[in-house]
């Protein structure tokens, strides 16, 4: 029997009344306001989430941009483009020809004799991917006149009758009477800042359609190379990949616009002359005649000779990358002594000259590859195009999707309610699997860019709507005990606590703590002077050593900051000795540190010391912050004085030093070394501070002698400064003995020491 509470919550009436009149006009209204319940709202509920669906599609937020990316990103990972022979070769300025030839920028002659080399052989085209926007500093002329205008050598330029340059050879017009005879596109670069400095437009473009300048986006100026190569240069392209940062280039321009001009880049140049055209032909899709609305205009194609280029509708092509194809490129080193075939390597090819160095800035990452140089993108770009292998997106695209999104959204909006959320998960999931295996059938065996995350996720939203309307309670338990786990667990605590779920204890409460804070001394000078990648590979090891010796104590790890680990004892689990714990990690911490900084001074990276503070004191800990975001942490003034004991190592001259209250809290003996009661930045009362030590490493003599002036020191006994002195004269290397021998031939007196540290 349904219990009357129960009866009275589903119909809106008493049980008696209901169960008194079965088939009377109060059961069915009681019927029917079930099924508006359980059937309308959650229906309601499902076409408001499937109108926001659409709504945000039209808006298409970087959120779901992103997703879309990672996809297609996916598809290049699982299928990279098959690499074809295609008449594109890539001479390389590698590594290795700067070893020979010296450092970038090499002198013009020796750039002339390569593309003079390049040109015997047969090349159809040379593609210059970099701007040669200065003099050649290294001609005969300008050396003379470098001399000449130097007080120091100006005397012997006269001796050696070196005034006169009339007929010294200029490397710039040796390149530029090379490329004269060479087929040769030039490079520039356009800028978002103003210049007025233009780049030659060596093709003429015409439009099918609206001009290409509606479409494309505007730069203010550009680094162009020498007038005198670009006159005597067949092409000049511009070398914009795009992206910027971290982005991945997926795409790179085909057509760029400078004020009211629209320029070729460098891969359509090097297609452009290869061929002999010289005019280009943009296409816009309103080239027909018909009427195009709101994201299906824009530009749809671009002519290059006998080639059809499908460009995005801002003048993009999208690139499907192969994998690294050494057989693609050329070192230049090799095409400049000879060693290499170059009849058989270039002859009828299009060229292109690059760098991979990484010195040379011009890496990029790649759905593929992290590091892929930008001359050898500018050269998978011209072989998509010569063998007319693209990746699309078609204009209908956004629409498909929509249309999947609408069907599964209506499906699970009629389903869900009268079948049940496991049935309509099914139906829901066979859906969505189909949209997947489209998807990427239209990758792989169309090469059309179609994504399914939209559709998925907008019917995963649509059923999670409805499933939470139809659950309600359920869902808000779950949604509960999901929210509080995610929020109330750190990943460094996961495993711990999962264990022992019953020791966390949710919400703030007062407890003591050991705190243990560590930092790397001249860190930001040492970051300053550091490549990145060498510095992240550094930082890494040093910092998965440090935690995980914290972590083997029994420590927390609160937070990472930089080079700095900051790790509490005693929270969330109950440690009874978490005192030993931390300065026994401390200990540890220390020697590790240490170790790995000598092992890294000897490689020749001068790595800091790591200083280490230890303190123990009441603390509020739990969960802070706002209802967006949980911080499992502790607040108090104990943290505030463990990072103040931290930095007093540098002014002491230790590497570890721990408060009294830390000292008092140990329930095992520790040999320590009183420092002295410090008067810390911000605090009144004095802070005992000790510097523990191994006893196995340390002097047993040092350690008396030391006990013996401190104490000395402390009861303001005669003879301290003779002590001081003759201490000093024997331990030399001892901190702590300087510290206070430096105190008293200062005049002090006591244990009591005041610091400002910053």
């Amino acid at each position: 029997m349904v219990p009357e509470s129960v009866a009275l919550a589903l119909t809106g009436f008493p049980s008696d009344t209901a169960n008194r009149n079965p088939k009377g006009r109060c059961g069915n209204v009681a019927r029917r306001r079930l099924t508006w319940s359980a059937i309308v709202r959650p229906s309601v509920l499902g076409l408001a989430a499937l109108l926001l669906g659409l709504g945000l599609r039209s808006v298409d937020p970087d959120l779901l941009a992103e997703l879309r990316f990672l996809v297609f990103d996916t598809f290049q990972e699982l299928s990279p483009r098959p690499y074809q022979p295609a008449y594109v070769r890539v001479v390389d300025i590698d590594d290795g020809s700067l070893a020979i030839q010296g450092q970038w920028p090499w002198p013009r002659d020796v750039v002339a004799e390569l593309v003079a080399r390049l040109g015997n052989a047969g090349a159809a085209v040379v593609a210059l991917d970099v701007i040669l926007a200065e003099p050649d500093r290294t001609s005969p002329a300008r050396v003379m006149e470098s001399w000449r205008s130097n007080p120091r050598l100006a005397e012997l330029a006269t001796r050696l009758d070196l005034n006169d340059t009339t007929g010294l050879p200029d490397n710039d017009a040796i390149l530029a009477d090379v490329i004269r005879q060479v087929p040769t596109v030039t490079a520039f670069a356009l800028s978002r800042e103003g210049t007025d400095a233009t780049p030659r437009l060596a093709a003429g473009i015409v439009n099918a359609g609206s001009p290409p300048q509606d479409f494309l986006e505007s730069f203010a100026g550009a680094v162009v190379s020498l007038p005198e190569l670009e006159t005597a240069a067949a092409g000049n392209g511009s070398v914009g990949i795009g992206g910027g940062g971290n982005e991945l280039i997926r795409r790179v321009p085909m057509l760029q616009r400078l004020g009211d001009d629209v320029f070729p880049t460098l891969p359509i140049e090097a297609l452009r002359v290869a061929q002999g055209a010289s005019t280009l032909i943009t296409r816009a899709a309103d080239a027909s005649g018909e009427v195009v609305l709101g994201d299906f205009g824009g530009l749809t194609a671009l002519r290059v000779g006998a080639v059809d280029i499908p460009l995005t509708a801002d003048g993009y092509l999208w690139l499907h990358y192969t994998g690294t194809v050494p057989e693609r490129s050329i070192p230049a080193a090799a095409v400049l002594d000879g060693s290499a075939d170059l009849q058989a390597l270039v002859a009828g090819h299009i060229v292109f000259i690059g760098s991979s160095a990484a010195g040379l800035s011009d890496l990029r990452a790649t759905p593929i590859n992290d590091f892929e140089p930008g001359v050898l993108i500018h050269a998978q770009a011209v072989e998509q195009a010569i063998l007319g292998w693209y990746l699309e997106r078609p204009d209908w695209a956004t629409g498909a999707e929509s249309l999947v999104f609408i069907v599964l959204g209506l499906l699970m909006t009629l389903l869900l309610p009268r079948v049940g959320a496991l049935f309509g998960a099914a139906v829901g999931l066979v859906i969505v699997s189909a949209t997947a295996v489209g998807s990427w059938l239209a990758f792989s065996e169309a090469r059309l860019l179609l994504d399914p995350t939209y559709p998925v996720l907008g019917g995963l939203a649509v059923y999670l709507v409805i499933s939470g309307a139809m659950h309600v309670r359920t869902e808000r338990e779950r949604g509960f005990i999901r929210q509080a786990f995610t929020q109330y667990l750190a990943p460094a605590l996961v495993g711990r606590l999962l264990e022992h779920p019953e020791r966390l204890k949710l919400g703030g409460e007062t407890r003591e703590l050991t705190f243990l804070f560590s930092d790397i001394a001249g860190f930001t000078s040492f970051t300053e002077q550091s490549k990145p990648e060498v510095l992240v590979t550094l930082l890494n090891e040093y910092l998965d050593g440090m935690c995980a010796i914290v972590m083997q104590y029994g420590g927390t790890i609160d937070k990472i900051v930089g080079d700095a680990v900051h790790a509490m004892f005693n929270a969330p689990v109950d440690q009874p000795h978490h005192a030993d714990l931390a300065v026994g990690c401390a200990l540890a911490l220390d020697r590790f540190a240490e170790d790995f900084r000598l092992r890294k001074v000897e490689q020749g990276l001068p790595f800091g010391l790591t200083r280490i503070g230890v303190n123990t004191g009441e603390v509020v800990v739990g969960n802070f912050g706002g209802s967006r975001r949980f911080d499992y942490t502790a607040h108090g003034d104990a943290i505030n004085t463990t990072a103040r004991v931290e930095s007093v190592n540098k002014h002491i001259g230790t590497r570890v030093c721990i408060t009294g209250e830390t000292i008092q809290a140990c329930r095992q003996p520790r040999t320590v070394r009183p420092v002295g009661a410090l008067i810390l930045k911000g605090k009144e009362r004095p802070v005992e501070a000790y510097q523990p030590v191994d006893p196995d490493l340390v002097d047993a003599t040092l350690l008396a002698d030391y006990q013996e002036f401190y104490e000395t020191l402390s009861n303001g006994a005669d003879g301290v400064s003779a002590l001081a002195e003759d201490l000093a004269q024997r331990y030399p290397n001892d901190p702590l003995i300087a510290l206070h021998a430096r105190r008293v031939a200062n005049g002090e007196r006591g244990v009591i020491i005041k610091l400002e540290e910053k």
